[in-house]
């Protein structure tokens, strides 16, 4: 062991992040809100989010005031010293920056936050300055969503399309988005507009009864991974592979 970091609140679900903050390597963390329904009679208390110092594990900064009470997606590396945070559960959307002080010390301070904007299992894709996110959540169905650096919600798919915990990936210029059930989407990323170019339904709905999709049909929540111009694709009881490029 090289170093470990004294508890950093809450627990959570979240993987560590490599930030840049004025040009330098920051691990970034997000941890919950306390969870009300997990832990009723534990004390309120709200998530952080802390930057780490790679080499040492000092901790280099914290903010304190992330509402979210089951974290899933990591931080995102919104550049000029900004990290976007979201989650599900109605929560949105979290906009901070980092600033460096004269004596060599972090402060982080918030920018905006938004529940018309975030995701409850991934971290958004930045394309050219704009977030794309899939935003279904227990309550609300807001399908993909554009985003601006500055907070200003461009377009919503709702359920026209419906995408709701899908996975994406950002590859030669457009956008691979599984929808979170059955289908595969190519989409150009325009944030004046929903731009889909094709889709093709991969995963069939299984035998009823069969396993976990008889409790939640099917879904495809799992990070989805390229390579080669093969595509990875898992639900609930199968793993597929995808051609996608000759």
């Amino acid at each position: 062991m090289v170093w470990k970091t004294a508890n950093l609140g809450n627990e959570t679900y979240v993987s560590p992040t490599v930030v840049k903050i004025d040009g330098a390597d920051h691990i970034v963390m997000v941890t919950s809100s306390t969870n009300p329904i997990g832990r009723p009679d534990a004390p309120k208390t709200p998530g952080n989010i802390t930057g780490i110092e790679p080499l040492t594990g000092k901790i280099l900064w914290n903010f304190s005031g992330w509402e979210c009470h089951i974290s899933v997606a990591p931080a995102v590396d919104a550049g000029n010293n900004k990290i976007l945070v979201v989650g599900g559960y109605e929560h949105g959307a979290l906009m901070i920056q980092v600033a460096k002080k004269p004596d060599g010390s972090f402060e982080p301070k918030e920018l905006f936050r938004t529940v018309e904007f975030g995701d409850q299992t991934k971290p958004p894709l930045l394309i050219d300055g704009y977030f794309y996110a899939q935003y279904g959540t227990n309550n609300r169905r807001d399908g993909m969503v554009c985003m601006s650096m500055d907070g200003q919600i461009m377009w919503k798919t709702k359920r026209d399309p419906d995408f709701n915990k899908g996975s994406m990936v950002y590859a030669d210029g457009l956008i691979l988005a599984t929808d979170g059930a059955k289908k595969l989407f190519l989409i150009e990323p325009n944030p004046t507009a929903f731009k889909p170019i094709t889709s093709a339904e991969l995963l069939a709905a299984p035998p009823a009864g069969e396993g976990m999709a008889a409790r939640f049909g099917t879904q495809n929540w799992a990070p989805i991974a390229l390579a080669n111009g093969k595509l990875l694709i898992r639900d609930q009881n199968r793993m597929i592979c995808v051609k996608v490029a000759e």
